[in-house]
């Protein structure tokens, strides 16, 4: 009798646990509430700009708010680790990371408070070569002629940088020591984005801004600047107007370039990130996605999270050596 006994009671619990499970209502699907796309800089440049488009395409395609939330100052860095490392890593909090806060900055300093071990990759969205810009009135019509004009005028030349270890300085320092040009002698205005210092640029305040080609073709197409060369192989399609530094004989190679990816905090969920892999490949050929970033010039070159990962690991390197060798990192 009592085999019996326990095997009822058994097939009782049994049909009771089967039947609490089936009245608990299914897990929702990610993401099941708004989502933050952090951006550590002011609105109106390059990353506010590819942030919004790709807010815009998840939030029709997962039926969810996506809020592109602008936390800029301290070139970048503490918008960044606001999303990283205080943001709870539950897929709600997304970066959109750029060279600035990761590879520049990591090359830049020994120990710098954000690290590659902080993030988790999804993909690249963009890639966009860095131009050097001018006041629409400037005297100069080449970048020759500006480059020779700074080497005889170092002291004069008053430029702005996003950051401390941003695009901007690290191209201006590049530029300068290719040109003979102690960095030092120069002045650099750290500005709170892209925005920011190309208003500076049109207001005088600096001579030159350098920028991506994205960041600074409002400010050329309202002739308030003026593009004196593009950083980038040949010329630019969308620019074809624009020669490179190289055919004007000033500089050689490109070692420095804009991109943003979309990073997570290092203990957010893989499904999720997965998940926006995924997407965010979709995205990237999606026609009326490329037709809206062809409209702010953004030139989308996806790699997925494996990828991305080791091309900023590349950068990493690349820039450690720079900055070495140009006397920045700290």
């Amino acid at each position: 009798m009592m085999p019996s006994r326990i095997a009822t009671s058994l097939m009782i619990l049994v049909l009771a646990l089967s039947l609490v499970l089936s009245a608990a209502p299914a897990r929702a699907e990610y993401p099941e509430k708004p989502v933050e796309i952090v951006v550590p800089f002011v609105p109106g440049g390059g990353t506010d700009l590819i942030a919004r488009l790709v807010a815009d395409y998840l939030g029709k395609k997962w039926r969810q708010p996506f809020l592109v939330v602008n936390k800029p100052g301290g070139g970048g860095v503490p918008g960044a680790r606001a999303a990283l490392k205080d943001a709870r890593p539950d897929g709600y909090t997304v970066l959109m990371d750029i060279h600035t806060t990761s590879s520049m900055l990591i090359g830049a300093q020994k120990t710098p408070p954000l690290t590659l071990a902080d993030r988790k990759y999804a993909a690249r969205i963009v890639r966009d070569p860095m131009v050097f810009a001018v006041k629409a009135d400037a005297p100069w019509k080449t970048f020759k002629e500006f480059s020779e004009w700074v080497k005889a005028h170092p002291d004069e030349l008053i430029w702005s940088s996003v950051g401390p270890a941003g695009p901007s300085r690290y191209t201006a320092y590049d530029w300068m020591t290719q040109i003979g040009v102690d960095p030092t002698k120069t002045k650099m205005v750290i500005t709170q984005g892209a925005a920011d210092s190309m208003t500076k640029l049109a207001g005088g305040h600096v001579q030159l801004a350098i920028h991506s080609v994205a960041e600074a073709n409002a400010m050329r197409e309202g002739g308030k600047i003026k593009l004196l060369a593009v950083l980038s192989p040949s010329r630019l399609k969308a620019l074809p107007e624009v020669p490179t530094a190289e055919e004007q004989g000033v500089m050689k190679g490109v070692r420095v370039q804009w991109w943003a990816a979309a990073a997570f905090p290092a203990a957010t969920p893989d499904a999720i990130v997965k998940k926006w892999e995924s997407a965010l490949a979709e995205m990237a050929k999606d026609p009326q996605f490329l037709a809206g970033a062809q409209r702010i010039n953004m030139n989308i070159d996806y790699l997925n999270a494996a990828e991305t990962r080791a091309f900023v690991e590349k950068e990493v390197a690349g820039y450690t050596e720079m900055a070495t060798g140009i006397g920045i990192r700290r």
